[in-house]
């Protein structure tokens, strides 16, 4: 269980780009963009670096990065 906010951000940071790769490449939009509307405001919401113990999350991508999801 994390011990401050910075640790839990990234966790949850984490638990949504995990559960956005689980997903089929067909279908699901509104879920994946819901997802990536979280990573963008745990993103904003992440300290900068050297304060509060804010560190960058590997894997994590705002929406205009996430690869197009229609064919």
């Amino acid at each position: 269980m994390p011990t401050n906010d910075a640790d839990a951000i990234a966790e949850v940071a984490a638990l949504c780009v995990a559960a956005r790769a689980k997903l089929p490449a067909s279908g699901f939009h509104r879920l994946r963009v819901l997802l990536d509307m979280l990573l963008i405001d745990l993103d904003r919401e992440t300290p900068p670096p050297g304060e509060s113990g804010g560190e960058s999350r590997p894997g994590v991508r705002a929406s205009s990065e996430a690869p197009s999801d229609r064919a």
